[in-house]
């Protein structure tokens, strides 16, 4: 992640980017849902972006629509798969 860019930024601009959207846009939709293209092919591409961009995976397991609802939900489905890395004794 670039040097003064948030999670929050990193997400609104990969949806942004795979949506072709301004991130304004992004950050001010109450569901992602509700933005033009943002169907299952989309959310495949943000996740795909997002684990290649924090070079993580996610567990399939954690990729279910609610966690792609908002920014907010995508970060903290993130948070969850970068938790075990950051707690001590956790495996990455």
């Amino acid at each position: 992640m670039k040097p003064g860019r948030t999670p929050q930024d990193l997400v609104a601009e990969v949806v942004s980017a795979v949506l072709g959207t301004p991130t304004a846009d992004v950050l001010a939709t109450a569901t992602l849902f509700d933005l033009p293209g943002f169907d299952s092919l989309a959310v495949v591409s943000v996740l795909d972006r997002l684990e290649t961009e924090l070079h993580v995976e996610v567990p399939p397991e954690l990729i279910v629509p609610e966690a792609f609802e908002s920014v907010d939900s995508i970060l903290q489905l993130l948070a969850q798969t970068l938790a075990p890395r950051c707690v001590p004794g956790g495996h990455s």
